[in-house]
């Protein structure tokens, strides 16, 4: 999309490296986050990358007051701080880990439970880290993999909350079985989660959109998403 005054246009990397231009007349404004699985020693920890401002707020949430080490890796800094998990149905508290990278503008973090600081090294020796200016990748190595593709996650007010993996076999599974309604690009299926409410997918040449609506703009999703044009691009 492009020749119109009110659209605007973004690019984020996920951590397996691909880039996504997110270009049309909404508030693209928002930061983007985004979440891989790694299986490393019969273990599969999820890690999260996005600003460093966004991996502070995170930490905070999981509840850590402070840092209590901080290690140079990678030409970052990790910083590693405790905090205690509780099972809403059973009351147990779980000791955990909150680790963050941080390069110069954006962080990595992800958790470990009954770990020390020696783990949360060692776990991180598994990734080779490199941040660009629209995002960090991690390459796994050693034996560590990641058994899926990495998921972008986005909100784009007046839409929702848009959750971007590339297509694949793996993640072609999650269309509906029906044809969807032929879009600039793709296709596009509306379905329902039990419970949750309405939701969307838009099938691109090479990406997967799943959108989760705003509970009052279900009606206008199709039409928005109509001007949105969402890309990989190298």
């Amino acid at each position: 999309m492009s020749g119109h005054s009110l659209d605007r246009e973004v690019t984020h990397r996920s951590l397996d490296g691909v880039r996504v231009r997110i270009a049309g007349p909404h508030d693209l404004g928002r930061p983007c986050t985004s979440v891989a699985r790694v299986a490393d020693g019969g273990r599969l920890h999820e890690i999260s990358s996005g600003t460093r401002a966004d991996a502070l707020a995170w930490a905070g949430q999981v509840g850590v007051t402070r840092f209590e080490q901080e290690f140079r890796l990678q030409g970052g800094r990790l910083r590693v701080g405790r905090a205690r998990t509780r099972d809403i149905d059973t009351g147990v508290s779980d000791p955990m880990l909150a680790a963050v990278w941080e390069g110069r503008r954006h962080a990595v973090f992800t958790h470990l439970y009954h770990a020390r600081p020696a783990d949360v090294v060692a776990f991180f020796g598994t990734l080779r880290l490199t941040e660009h200016d629209d995002g960090i990748t991690a390459d796994t190595r050693g034996r560590a993999r990641r058994p899926e593709p990495a998921e972008m996650v986005k909100e784009v007010p007046g839409l929702g909350l848009l959750e971007i993996t590339p297509l694949t076999g793996q993640t072609r599974k999650r269309l509906p079985s029906w044809r969807g309604a032929s879009v600039a690009g793709g296709e596009l299926f509306q379905d329902t989660i039990e419970g949750q409410g309405p939701y969307f997918l838009l099938a691109l040449r090479s990406l997967l959109v799943t959108v989760l609506p705003e509970e009052d703009r279900v009606r206008e999703v199709p039409g928005r998403l109509a001007r949105l044009a969402v890309e990989a691009v190298r």
